[in-house]
């Protein structure tokens, strides 16, 4: 038998791959259920994963990395709530994240206090996207008591509720919003930058019940300011996020926090990228983004 040869193969071998190509692209484009090349490249690593690689659920908690700063996306079919916004330059960040929900705006954008790290791309955003109500709050706006009840769908709601600050401070950290998310049997605790002090006032104030949450997003980006093992031991969180930047200049997190928070399963998005938790109300799931 003759020997093939060698161009002949291949040129063989490059036809065959390019009718299997033709035949990949026609089953990407057609075949239901098929990944698309978006998501062999997200698989591979070849790009950031969206929150279009993701299952969602009832409720989805999004947190966003911007650095050294916080934001805090919540959305369900009904509501967009944004907690702060990240330091400067993180507003087309934001943008494209409210537009892989399908969303141009928001209902409610929250400050929960301002210091350039969580309202730093306040600015830009309000140019970019639609803002129907604006918590932002100075010293003299109390909101520690307010409920709101918001839906998720036509059927059930949410409650955000306002629990601090309670009292005046001096420091802005410790003049943050926290705000605890409920629906159905999950929590979700906001705390903004609150340091020990406001800790204290909050468990002085409310019952462990009240303060206890599922999620803890930990103060001051896991300061050891903040996070004091009687505040983690009320709250005892099943999980908790730290929104840190990588390799910051402020030695965030702290290792005796990461101590304090070794009973919970703990994710951070300089090591994760963003963040993402959806839950239908009696389970959680946690994506990451790298």
């Amino acid at each position: 038998m003759p020997e093939i040869n060698r161009k002949t193969a291949i040129k063989t071998i490059k036809i065959l791959a390019a009718v299997l190509l033709v035949i990949f692209t026609l089953a990407i484009e057609y075949l239901p259920g098929t990944p698309s090349w978006d998501d062999i490249y997200a698989a591979a690593g070849l790009r950031t994963k969206t929150i279009k690689d993701f299952s969602l659920s009832d409720l989805t908690v999004v947190y966003l990395d911007v650095g050294q700063g916080d934001c805090e996306f919540i959305y369900t079919k009904s509501t967009a709530i944004l907690i702060d916004t990240g330091p400067f330059g993180n507003a087309q960040k934001i943008k494209d994240l409210l537009r892989d929900f399908g969303l141009t705006g928001i209902n409610y954008l929250i400050i929960t206090h301002q210091h350039d790290d969580h309202i730093g791309s306040l600015s830009d955003l309000e140019d970019m996207i639609e803002i129907e109500n604006r918590i932002i709050p100075d010293e003299n706006t109390k909101m520690s008591g307010i409920t709101l009840t918001l839906p998720v769908d036509d059927e059930e709601d949410m409650t955000l509720q306002f629990l601090g600050p309670v009292y005046k401070n001096d420091s802005l950290n410790n003049m943050s919003l926290v705000i605890k998310l409920t629906y159905k049997e999950m929590s979700f605790l906001f705390t903004g930058d609150a340091e020990a002090d406001e800790e204290g006032t909050l468990l002085r104030t409310y019952d462990a019940e009240v303060l206890h949450s599922d999620v803890l997003k930990v103060g001051h980006h896991g300061s050891d300011s903040s996070s004091t093992p009687a505040f983690v031991s009320a709250v005892a969180p099943r999980y908790a996020v730290i929104s840190v930047g990588a390799d910051n200049d402020y030695g965030h997190p702290s290792q005796s926090v990461l101590t304090t928070l070794s009973s919970a399963e703990v994710h951070r998005t300089d090591l994760e990228g963003t963040i993402i938790c959806t839950t239908d109300g009696s389970a959680l799931t946690f994506y990451n983004t790298k």
